[in-house]
């Protein structure tokens, strides 16, 4: 996912393209294990040996092959094996010169509805929290901007201002999102080994990412507190929080030149496993040994797969699991986490084949057990690809090369067990076309897919061993967001399009209303364009930036449209009548010549909205849309 600046920079890029005229555009019983002091043995049984993993203490049991049906690498001559016929090592002749490039100038490119007074993060499953750059909770906003991270009081809008903010400056990493619950601000950062010492080409195995999870207290607005500090080896993927517990995966990137240039006996094995430490045991940084490190019976990429869990207010060490392989999008349930990675094979040049690997954990109270493993056919397309209903997983995926969508491109919907077993699916249809975006209820999916028009299909699930497509709908320009309105609608967000003789062109946002109450007829009952081909909203692709409150009508997010003199940002309100469409409330803008003053969220506490920006943050009256005052932060 891009960061904040990113997105901006991204914005920028645009506008230098569209000015010369070049537009395009992570349970089962396992858990319980832990409480177990010992299991019979019977005459003639094999003994198990089961992973106890005391928290509170420093000694480590190791998980054996049976707790999870997984092999461990053992060592690091075993180690260095699995690396020399994985598949990266394969491609290593014709991408290695390239990475080592890279090494040396260290530039590896390693619905909810709320009754409350405040708003809360648009996240996929209800109860299940994602982490963002802003949280509102209990009449005050947290806001992860550059180093820092800013604490409002937002009790009453007239005297609303700054109370604290932690800074990062003196630290080698940056906040990049976050959690609020109770008493407790966690913020997630990444830091930079490239930032922390000297790279050589002895030590270039240790070069890589840093995931930080910082626990603060904050009994105390005005003097938050760091009481925890944990850190794993990886680049950040994403994480969820369920009540008290986080889940977190990061992925740290293995460079195998060494590996394939060397004998092992040549070669620091230190250097290769992956690290973590836990200040509420210890502030020694710790090792993964290899005899903890499980693999899989193929490994595509070279990359350490750490996936780990933890209660806040519990002074236990953090739970890790860690495996050889990789990891791209997640999605959580209540009780389970999928962690999937799309797997893409080309020869010579030209595609060849893809499916999607998925790991399956179960979660518990900070305890996060591997389950079981599956591959499908296809690409996802996000997070959203993926939903689990009661007993059943279902996946949307799209078939052949996504990148030059033609004939061979179709797109599937798999339906699997409680062990990840395909149980039913529906294959090939939306050809010729890839998935742009997925919503699920209960017992349906919705799912839009994109060439030159924008197909709605309405599959039924009900029947998990047969589903069966009930409808379609072909509009012009294409969704990437869908957003359940209540039983019978559906809202859209995208791009609406034209076409000009051959040639498809980006004519605007778009937001439309679906009617879906007859599932065999879905029916556009209307859209708004926002904007021209100019404009463009990070809705776009992060959901989080969606502001939404059926109770209260208010549909917003934020916009940024190219002029001349700079951009326009600003944030777009709508309400909601199903006989009228969407109602443009107001917006609130900002125009800015730098990222400083772009928008990047819209919230509201009681009867005012905030717009965040780096410099500032802007209170303005609900109803009116009047200016009340501006923070500056």
């Amino acid at each position: 996912m891009k960061t904040n600046k990113e997105f901006i920079e991204g914005i920028y890029n645009k506008a230098d393209e569209i000015s010369k005229e070049k537009a395009e555009n992570k349970s089962n019983n396992i858990n319980k294990i832990i409480n177990m002091v010992a299991i019979l043995v019977i005459i003639f049984c094999i003994g198990i040996n089961v992973s106890i993993h005391e928290k509170g203490q420093k000694e480590n049991i190791k998980i054996e092959e049976k707790t999870i049906g997984l092999t461990t690498v053992k060592d690091f001559t075993n180690f260095c094996s699995i690396i020399r016929n994985s598949k990266k090592a394969k491609n290593y002749n014709q991408y290695m010169e390239k990475e080592d490039i890279l090494i040396e100038t260290g530039e590896i490119n390693n619905t909810t509805e709320d009754s409350r007074n405040e708003s809360i993060t648009n996240t996929q499953v209800e109860n299940v929290d994602e982490a963002d750059i802003v949280k509102v909770y209990q009449n005050y906003i947290y806001y992860v901007k550059g180093n820092k991270i800013v604490i409002v009081d937002a009790h009453k809008a007239e005297d609303s201002s700054k109370i604290a903010e932690i800074r990062y400056e003196e630290e080698k990493f940056s906040p990049s999102e976050i959690y609020v619950n109770k008493n407790r601000l966690v913020v997630i950062s990444e830091g930079d080994n490239y930032k922390t010492s000297t790279i050589t080409n002895r030590d270039i195995s240790t070069i890589g990412n840093k995931t930080l999870i910082l626990i603060y207290d904050i009994s105390n607005k005005n003097t938050p507190k760091e009481i925890r500090r944990i850190e794993v080896d990886g680049e950040y993927l994403s994480s969820r929080m369920i009540e008290n517990n986080i889940y977190f995966a990061t992925s740290k990137y293995i460079n195998i030149s060494e590996i394939l240039n060397k004998n092992e006996t040549e070669i620091d094995e230190q250097n290769y496993k992956p690290k973590y430490k836990d200040t509420v045991i210890s502030e020694t940084t710790k090792c993964i040994e290899y005899d903890d490190v499980y693999c899989f019976n193929q490994i595509d990429t070279t990359n350490y797969l750490i996936v780990a869990g933890l209660n806040i207010e519990e002074n236990k060490e953090v739970e890790i699991q860690t495996f050889l392989g990789a990891g791209e999008y997640i999605y959580s349930s209540e009780k389970n986490m999928y962690i999937a990675k799309t797997n893409v094979v080309y020869e010579k040049g030209k595609f060849k084949s893809a499916n999607t690997h998925i790991l399956k954990f179960a979660l518990n109270n900070g305890s996060i057990i591997f389950q079981t493993e599956v591959a499908v056919e296809g690409q996802i397309n996000n997070q959203f690809s993926m939903d689990e209903n009661g007993e059943y997983f279902r996946i949307a995926t799209t078939t052949g090369d996504t990148l030059r969508i033609n004939e061979n491109t179709s797109n599937n919907i798999f339906v699997l067990n409680n062990k990840l077993e395909v149980i039913g699916k529906v294959t090939g249809f939306g050809k010729e076309e890839k998935i742009y975006s997925v919503r699920y209820t209960e017992d349906k999916a919705y799912v839009v897919t994109y060439k030159r028009t924008d197909p709605l299909f309405v599959i039924d699930l009900s029947v998990p061993s047969n589903p069966q497509i009930l409808g379609e709908l072909k509009i012009p320009g294409y969704s990437t967001y869908l957003h359940q309105y209540d039983e019978t609608h559906l809202i859209g967000f995208g791009y609406d399009t034209k076409e000009d003789g051959t040639q498809i062109t980006t004519n605007g946002l778009k937001m439309v209303m679906f009617d879906i109450s007859d599932l065999s007829n879905p029916k556009e009952l209307y859209k708004v364009t926002i904007g021209d081909k100019n404009t463009t909203s990070e809705l776009i692709y992060n959901h989080k930036a969606l502001l939404y409150s059926k109770d209260n009508n208010i549909i917003a997010f934020p916009l940024a449209t190219y002029i001349r003199n700079g951009i326009n940002s600003r944030v777009a309100i709508y309400e909601i009548d199903l006989d009228k469409g969407f109602i443009l409330k107001g917006e609130i803008s900002n125009q800015i010549t730098n990222y400083e003053n772009f928008i990047d969220r819209i919230v509201y506490v009681n009867e005012s909205y905030y717009t965040l920006s780096y410099k500032f943050i802007k209170v303005v009256n609900m109803n009116t849309l009047d200016l009340i005052k501006e923070i500056e932060i």
